[in-house]
């Protein structure tokens, strides 16, 4: 009994031990099972963490892919843009450079016309009054000669009546003396004598000596006269003279002729290098 009794309480203890090891094996597999499931869990909440961080990086991809599209179709515009304002740009400076070399070239074109007209003026003014000053001289020459046949006759003239007044003097003298010589005879062959025949020569000597200064007288007067118009008419030759000479025009210097005007620097669009600089490159 006693050993019954004993045993009894060994078998209890040996089947609460059993128990107590089934429990605990039993709350380690439930520990295990419950663990699994937080692994599980904790693997399943990091997959879907890893899957959403994989979707956010994916998105923000998309994000940044769809900004730098953008970003890179505005620069493009932009770019398009820039290179449509300066085209537009070029092909206005262009146009003003176009418009300022024709302006540039009217107004040479101009000035050449009013130079050629300037010059073509000067050039018939300067034949016309060499032309009138020819003929103002060639009239004063020839209204010179004029003026001096005209005082070679009054010359010639006046010497023809001088030496007529000569001939007409010594004529006077070989008539006086003609008619002395026979008024002596006359009173010599009358046969008078005594102091009256002295008397009566006496006086025909004294009327030929009359007549000699008489014609002498004359002479000598028409020698004054023929000088003294000898002296007009070369006075008024060398007056006629000096007024057809004063009648003579200024004589033209050769005219100075403007220049032509200096060929234009028309305007380079590419000179200055205002559109050198280098096209705007699109990133890419």
């Amino acid at each position: 009994m006693c050993l019954a009794a004993a045993a009894i309480p060994v078998a209890s203890l040996a089947i609460s031990a059993v128990s107590t090891v089934a429990s605990i094996g039993a709350s380690m597999a439930g520990m295990a099972a419950q663990a699994q499931q937080a692994q599980a869990s904790m693997n399943l909440q990091a997959q879907q963490a890893e899957r959403q961080q994989q979707m956010q990086r994916q998105q923000q991809m998309e994000q940044r892919r769809s900004q730098r599209q953008t970003q890179m179709l505005n620069m493009q515009q932009q770019y398009q843009q820039q290179v449509q304002q300066q085209r537009q740009s070029q092909d206005s400076y262009n146009l003003s450079v176009a418009n300022s070399n024709a302006q540039i070239a009217n107004q040479y074109a101009q000035q050449r016309r009013q130079v050629q007209a300037e010059r073509a003026n000067i050039h018939s003014k300067y034949v016309a009054d060499l032309k009138g000053y020819q003929q103002s001289k060639e009239a004063a020459e020839q209204q010179g000669r004029y003026n001096n046949e005209a005082a070679n006759r009054m010359y010639v003239q006046e010497q023809a009546k001088l030496n007529e007044a000569e001939m007409k003097a010594k004529f006077a003298q070989q008539d006086a003396l003609a008619k002395s010589i026979g008024a002596k005879g006359a009173i010599l062959a009358s046969g008078r004598t005594g102091q009256s025949v002295g008397l009566l020569v006496n006086d025909v000597d004294r009327q030929k000596g009359f007549a000699y200064a008489q014609a002498l007288a004359t002479l000598d007067s028409k020698r004054q006269q023929t000088a003294t118009n000898i002296e007009m008419a070369y006075v008024q030759n060398q007056s006629a003279n000096a007024k057809a000479e004063s009648s003579i025009g200024w004589r033209p210097d050769q005219p100075y002729m403007p220049n032509m005007p200096d060929t234009p620097e028309f305007l380079d669009p590419l000179a200055d290098g205002y559109f050198d600089s280098p096209a705007i490159g699109v990133p890419g």
